[in-house]
């Protein structure tokens, strides 16, 4: 049935947190020993070869390998609790062993991300590109780049940020200012020193890269 869906280059859209559901639902019920991981489940979310266009999920294409791991093992141990998490990750993440977690870490840094957006506005675009590059000393926010890199492709346990959906970046960078994701300790000190304009426009400036 998942490869069908994929096959047929379906976007579920307003459907597709139902059809999951029902998916891990009919997957719990059948008792079965736990399966191969199979990235195809991954793409009902984060589309196919992990990149989505949806704005509610993140592209994981392209994702760090080592990054990657250590988020879906926060998923598991449910560490990271932002609404999407516990709605989603947790009940998939439970169903992994580590050997199936490296497995689709390794396949889809190895996938090519694309781009869906591009600059609408201008000068929030220029915002967001001198706080990603200089910081805002004024506020103690650092340059972005000294973690994430020139490009915002990360490294390692860092993410890659660049073409990554606003709405998602807006809505995690705001995650990060309560305690629903307590392993970005840095995060948690930046975010402090944004304000929603500010990080609007840093939101705007990675989905362009």
């Amino acid at each position: 049935m998942v490869r069908l869906l994929v096959g047929m280059g379906i976007q579920m859209c307003k459907y597709q947190k139902y059809i999951l559901v029902l998916l891990l639902i009919a997957s719990t019920a059948a008792k079965a020993a736990p399966q191969k991981a199979d990235p195809q489940l991954c793409m009902l979310c984060h589309g196919a070869g992990g990149n989505t266009s949806s704005e509610l999920y993140p592209t994981i294409a392209g994702q760090n390998t080592p990054y990657f791991i250590s988020q879906m093992k926060a998923f598991r141990d449910k560490s990271r609790a932002d609404e999407n998490a516990q709605r989603y990750m947790w009940g998939i993440s439970s169903r992994l062993s580590d050997a199936d977690i490296e497995e689709l870490a390794n396949y889809f840094q190895k996938q090519t991300p694309l781009h869906y957006s591009k600059v609408v506005d201008q000068v929030k675009y220029d915002r967001g590109s001198l706080i990603f590059n200089h910081g805002l000393p004024e506020n103690n926010v650092p340059s972005c780049t000294s973690c994430h890199g020139e490009k915002a492709q990360g490294s390692d346990t860092i993410p890659r940020l660049a073409g990554q959906h606003e709405t998602y970046i807006k809505k995690q960078l705001n995650v990060f200012k309560g305690v629903q994701r307590p392993a970005g300790v840095v995060m948690h000190m930046v975010v402090n020193g944004l304000t929603e304009s500010d990080i609007d426009s840093i939101a705007h400036y990675l989905q362009a890269q």
